[in-house]
């Protein structure tokens, strides 16, 4: 994709769509968002949110902007994903310093459905003579921030993934089986360095002991987070065992002993109270492995925005029957001999 080749807007529009990206993980219950300015035809100056409570892609771009070009910015466009601020937060409003440095035009993806902005920061630029206009290539950027919509609920964004075997088995009933091949585990590891917490049940961890980390792959590992509602779990399972950090969500104690931190809930199954719980914790995206039980609660509730669900040729004959879940079918993905599906909740994401 050149300049030359499509509408400009919708190039550089494409270019803070990828800046954006660059903040996966950093942004906490912030949106990611890119910000490039344009004078004649060239980029100036880009940037990205970087880390909540930081400056925003618009500040990042105009900061960026060398010393010698300084004198173009009043010359230039700004092109940023989601529409400027115009309240005080964690940092000033970009709005207000758009205007300050006197930057004539500004085109935005899509609309920031936060209450505290909605359309007032357009309306603040335009009353203060700035040429808006938008939305360009709205769905990709409100794919960007479709985590955030979700955080602006108090709720984290749930992703729910398992494997499953050609005869729609999840597992064996008492031991552990690997279905997934070698690359696709390193891609599921993958997954697990995107969000902040990952989820099991019980049953998972009796049967397969996993560590839920990112071994295979590199990036900060999620908060575990296992569900076992009489604490019958043995405690020399990894996640109770290892050192590392793990939330247990239980009806018997609230507890926390620096490594495992117990939090009593009047009920396991009220799955949006615990939502709300680990929200309340920092955890603004969930990545849900598991068992069948856990996955099909959290569909039958509704309590889901993607499931990637990976289809191998493995048979097992008898087992643990895999979740049955209806969607949308996003994206199909072929990883040697395994087969992902990628699948959104129309319910959720609207």
């Amino acid at each position: 994709m050149t300049a030359e080749t499509v509408h400009p807007d919708t190039f550089y529009m494409s270019r803070c769509i990828v800046l954006a990206k660059k903040g996966k993980r950093q942004t906490a219950s912030n949106p990611m968002v890119g910000a490039v300015l344009v004078c004649n035809g060239v980029i100036i100056g880009e940037g990205y949110h970087q880390k909540f409570g930081s400056p925003h892609a618009e500040i990042n771009a105009i900061n960026a902007v060398s010393t010698e070009n300084k004198h173009l910015i009043r010359k230039s466009s700004l092109y940023v994903s989601l529409e400027p601020c115009s309240h005080s937060g964690k940092t000033p409003p970009c709005a207000h310093r758009i205007v300050a440095e006197k930057i004539p035009r500004v085109v935005f993806g899509c609309k920031d459905p936060n209450p505290l902005v909605a359309g007032k920061g357009i309306d603040y630029l335009r009353a203060n003579n700035v040429a808006v206009d938008g939305p360009i290539m709205e769905k990709e950027a409100q794919d960007l921030i479709r985590k955030f919509v979700t955080n602006l609920k108090g709720l984290p964004y749930i992703i729910l993934k398992w494997a499953q075997s050609e005869d729609l088995y999840l597992s064996a009933k008492d031991h552990q089986v690997w279905l997934s091949n070698k690359y696709t585990q390193i891609l599921t590891h993958k997954w697990r360095s995107e969000v902040d917490g990952i989820m099991v049940g019980r049953n998972t961890v009796q049967i397969d002991d996993p560590s839920l980390d990112v071994r295979q792959y590199f990036g900060p590992n999620p908060i575990r987070v296992l569900i076992d509602t009489h604490l019958k779990t043995d405690p020399s399972k990894k996640l109770l065992s290892d050192g590392k950090p793990t939330i247990v969500i239980n009806s018997k104690i609230e507890q926390n002993d620096g490594q495992t931190h117990y939090i009593k809930v009047t009920d396991t199954n009220d799955l949006t109270n615990i939502l709300k719980v680990l929200f309340g914790l920092g955890i603004t995206s969930l990545l849900v492995e598991g068992g069948a039980s856990l996955l099909q609660s959290f569909i039958n509730q509704g309590l889901w925005h993607e499931a990637r669900v990976i289809r191998t040729k493995t048979k097992l004959g008898d087992g643990i029957k895999a979740p049955a879940l209806e969607g949308n079918l996003l994206e199909k993905m072929q990883v040697a001999d395994d087969e992902i599906l990628f699948i959104t909740n129309p319910s959720m994401l609207s």
